[in-house]
């Protein structure tokens, strides 16, 4: 995915003071790296990943750090709160994205941003995208889990086939 698609999908991060954000299940860093191209200097991504070998060699960029640390999303993980959080195409690889999603929620601040990147289908692709969460199941699973309704970000067209990659930001509700 090019760079510029990345920054798209993230939407308007606030960029005004600096914040903390993580990016969950980050893989190669993509998002990363985009992250760290709308945060504002002296802001801090955490990069987590269960295998996060590649994610060491990410540049700092635009006086963003980036703090990599080993995670697995559908395990409880020791994690700080954060002023945001991004799961881009990592969620559809939960058998159960509630509880992923609870895992993942539970470091997000009051008033932060949740932004939430897949693929916009039902049909299972094994091995890449084995549990799909379309937008239409993402929108369900967001009031299960306490977010309030997702708003679109972005799409763009996915490489791997006729499905598009949607992104959505949303935000925990103060009453869930």
């Amino acid at each position: 995915m090019e760079t510029i698609d990345t920054i798209k999908l993230l939407g308007q991060v606030p960029n005004h003071a600096p914040q903390v954000w993580a990016d969950i299940g980050a893989g190669t860093g993509v998002f990363t790296v985009a992250l760290q191209m709308l945060l504002a200097p002296q802001s801090t991504v955490w990069a987590v990943d269960k295998n996060p070998h590649v994610l060491w060699s990410l540049p700092k960029q635009n006086e963003v750090n980036i703090r990599v640390e080993e995670g697995d999303f559908e395990r409880a993980m020791d994690l700080p709160l954060f002023d945001g959080i991004v799961m881009a195409n990592a969620l559809h690889y939960a058998v159960d994205p509630v509880v992923v999603l609870q895992n993942v929620l539970q470091h997000l601040k009051p008033s932060g941003t949740f932004i939430l990147i897949e693929y916009d289908t039902s049909t299972p692709n094994p091995p890449w995208v084995p549990y799909p969460v379309s937008l239409a199941h993402f929108q369900q699973l967001s009031s299960q889990v306490g977010l309030n309704s997702p708003k679109e970000l972005h799409r763009v067209s996915s490489q791997y086939g006729q499905n598009s990659i949607y992104s959505v930001s949303c935000q925990l509700l103060q009453n869930p």
